[in-house]
């Protein structure tokens, strides 16, 4: 498993995604300053925006999970187990969500890892990025048999970056489902396809990727994303079922290396299109 950092993007990634690699956040980054970590019971567990501790820190003491200041960051010990620490994370999460912290509410829980991808609890998935939490979630870049890349264009009523390109399939794994399960379900969902409508589809390496990194509007993306690259049947396209794409579209690689670097992909489908490129170019090379 590699971590997105802009030293790991300049080694893998090709020199044409130069500008999207200099834009790139990740923990170095400026934004982070702005962040303490807090960690529970001596492990890592996420990143708090210091602007938003006068209502953080009251709303996890009330949970039952009170934070204290030491030199690492805000510490917590305990020996909640994971159904008391999902109960704490959901009051939590509706009491800052009162106070307009918990963007984007889905009333859809993910599962909270540790770092060794163990479970520790369950919460609603807007409180992973007010909280800094780490979640997975599944990327899909799609390709025609001309090499040619399906996109999709973001509904303009989505919260998270409206408007902008997307790869053709992407969300967060559920708590009860399983990476495939996740995989074909967002295909399903957001592209109307399904395992016969390939005729590849195969992990992209690394297979997992890790993004951490400040977000623009406030909060901390944490995720393990598991990055799949297939090619379409001839005759096959996708077509949204679930109203989050407004329109798919064929572009070149060409056009999509200079739409990553112009800021017209959210970073995730941007990164997840800049390794399957910079991928199929090293393998033509080979």
């Amino acid at each position: 498993m590699e971590t997105a950092s802009r030293a790991w993007m300049d080694k893998t990634l090709s020199t044409a995604f130069l500008p999207f690699v200099q834009r790139w956040r990740d923990e170095d980054s400026e934004p982070a300053s702005r962040f303490l970590k807090w960690i529970v019971n001596g492990e890592h567990f996420g990143h708090l925006d210091k602007a938003h501790l006068p209502i953080i820190l009251p709303a996890f003491k009330d949970a039952g999970l009170p934070l204290e200041h030491t030199a690492l960051g805000l510490e917590l010990v305990t020996d909640a187990n994971q159904q008391t620490l999902s109960a704490a994370l959901i009051s939590i999460a509706q009491r800052l969500r009162a106070f307009g912290l918990v963007p984007g509410w889905r009333n859809e829980e993910q599962l909270v890892l540790n770092q060794g991808g163990e479970l520790i609890a369950q919460a609603e998935r807007a409180l992973f990025k007010t909280l800094g939490l780490r979640s997975r979630a599944i990327h899909v870049h799609v390709e025609n048999q001309h090499g040619q890349i399906w996109t999709g264009v973001r509904a303009h009523t989505k919260h998270e970056n409206p408007g902008m390109l997307d790869n053709v399939a992407a969300g967060g794994i559920a708590s009860t489902e399983s990476v495939e399960q996740t995989l074909w379900r967002e295909l399903d969902e957001e592209a109307g396809l399904n395992p016969d409508s390939f005729s590849w589809i195969k992990p992209l390496p690394p297979g997992e990727l890790v993004l951490s990194r400040p977000l623009l509007y406030g909060g901390w993306h944490h995720e393990n994303v598991v990055l799949f690259h297939g090619q379409l049947k001839p005759g096959h396209r996708p077509c949204n079922r679930d109203g989050e794409v407004e329109a798919f579209q064929l572009m070149s690689p060409k056009a999509c290396i200079h739409a990553i670097n112009t800021h017209q992909f959210t970073p995730d489908a941007a990164l997840c299109c800049a390794l399957a490129l910079s991928t199929v170019k090293q393998n033509q090379k080979d």
